[in-house]
């Protein structure tokens, strides 16, 4: 591997001349940011910002959520701005260090510093503002030949400039739990806050039907099912440096779905195989995607009753169609084949008929276009359509969304959250003007 020295002539002289001025580091393990949906992140700590975007890249920029290091994928940015900056000196993080690409700066240099696992950019002029470009290629990492994508993941950063080295101290905002993953009808708790900075801070939910926060960060249920992200925020003071800080707030409920002996149109069903003594069941593609294999999840044993989260719509419905069914996920785009390929092709205007046939073993024969559903080829652990059977392969099972036993009917009306919002047998949410059997507040009655 060729190594770059840390430091060249030039940064040497730099520091040299520039010693006056003082440095500034933060731990990015220690902060929270502030996720922007699909596109990147933000972050505001010791006087400076940093805005992470997603560009041309094909992954978003995030903080992970085990390490809480600061990742950046191949072609995302990272924009840092302050005070006038004359270095800044990157630690790349353990996972930086296995998947460490080159980055290109709007302006200045950067030098690699792999045996000490830095990457440092100087700018003797000083730069306000300045943009950092990922690169393609796994340059530096330790595992470059596995993964080949360059990734600039961070633990920390130091920086030297003008300003940087006030002695205000961090405003240090956190909630006890970062995450909370709640399910309907259990006892809700509340995290803590706690904070050290004298400046006020303001609290905002981005979705107050899932969940609220008072003046003083207490966090409390919306009422509805969903996902709220809480932010806590103080602006910067004469002591203390600005803070933010995030809880995320899942509410949700147990779907049950059970074997199916036969198909029945307008239900919905998970695609499930069972194999080498486990039971794996498909997700849909992404929603970008026009074609590809369904990925799946997995559980031990061959069950036949599957609890799925109800945020995670992994089902797909089953339709009549002229000359059998047609299949369509969760974000509206039917299933069928081409000619070519053994993938899946996804479109919300083409909906094929798919001949469904159950076969004695309990699972089924679903064909289209003389391509018949399988699950894995070899050792893979995914569903895609041949027209033989493959090596090791299983024919898929299909269980239906069971309308008496989803998880919502189990609500009791001492910890259900009393809302008014109603939901029907398949624990959709529907409004007022919708008629059949329903449920609200944990009871079932007829709307006529």
């Amino acid at each position: 591997m060729v190594k770059t020295l840390r430091y060249t002539l030039m940064t040497v002289v730099a520091m040299v001349a520039n010693f006056s001025f003082a440095q500034t580091t933060i731990d990015f393990t220690k902060q929270a940011v502030t996720l922007k949906d699909k596109v990147g992140y933000t972050l505001t700590a010791e006087g400076y910002t940093f805005e992470a975007d997603k560009a041309a890249g094909t992954t978003a920029p995030t903080q992970n959520g085990k390490a809480k290091d600061l990742r950046h994928y191949a072609k995302n940015t990272l924009t840092i701005s302050g005070p006038a900056m004359k270095e800044i000196v990157f630690t790349m993080s353990e996972a930086g260090k296995k998947q460490w690409g080159d980055v290109t700066p709007s302006e200045g240099q950067v030098t690699v510093d792999t045996e000490n696992g830095i990457t440092t950019w100087t700018n003797t002029n000083g730069s306000t503002t300045v943009t950092f470009t990922v690169g393609d290629t796994n340059t530096y990492g330790t595992n470059k030949e596995k993964k080949p994508a360059g990734q600039f993941d961070l633990a920390s950063v130091t920086i030297t400039g003008d300003a940087a080295g006030k002695t205000k101290q961090p405003a240090n905002l956190a909630f006890s739990e970062a995450t909370i993953d709640h399910e309907v009808g259990t006892e809700f708790t509340a995290p803590t806050f706690t904070k050290e900075t004298t400046a006020a801070v303001t609290f905002v939910s981005d979705n107050e039907a899932v969940a609220t926060v008072n003046a003083e960060g207490v966090i409390a249920l919306g009422g509805e099912e969903g996902k709220a992200v809480i932010t806590a925020s103080s602006e910067e003071n004469d002591a203390y440096s600005a803070g933010n800080a995030t809880c995320t707030v899942y509410v949700w409920h147990y779907n049950v779905y059970k074997k199916a002996a036969a198909v029945e149109s307008g239900k919905k069903y998970m695609i499930v195989a069972q194999r080498d003594s486990n039971t794996y069941y498909a997700i849909p593609a992404k929603e970008s995607y026009n074609y590809g294999y369904l990925s799946t999840f997995n559980v031990e044993g061959t069950v036949d009753e599957l609890k799925i989260k109800s945020s995670y719509d992994d089902s797909f419905a089953f339709e009549t169609l002229d000359d059998g069914f047609s299949i369509k996920d969760c974000y509206g785009r039917y299933l069928y084949m081409d000619t070519k390929h053994n993938s899946f092709q996804f479109d919300k205007e083409k909906s094929e008929a798919w001949t469904v046939e159950a076969e004695e073993n309990g699972t089924f024969s679903i064909t289209n276009n003389g391509k018949f559903i399988q699950f894995g080829s070899g050792t893979y652990t995914s569903f895609g359509a041949y027209d033989k059977l493959q090596e090791n392969a299983v024919l898929p099972m299909l269980f239906v969304l069971n309308d008496n036993e989803s998880g919502i009917n189990g609500i009791t009306n001492d910890n259900t959250v009393k809302n008014g919002a109603r939901y029907n047998l398949a624990g959709q949410r529907v409004n007022n003007s919708y008629k059949g059997i329903v449920i609200e507040n944990g009871k079932k009655f007829v709307v006529k």
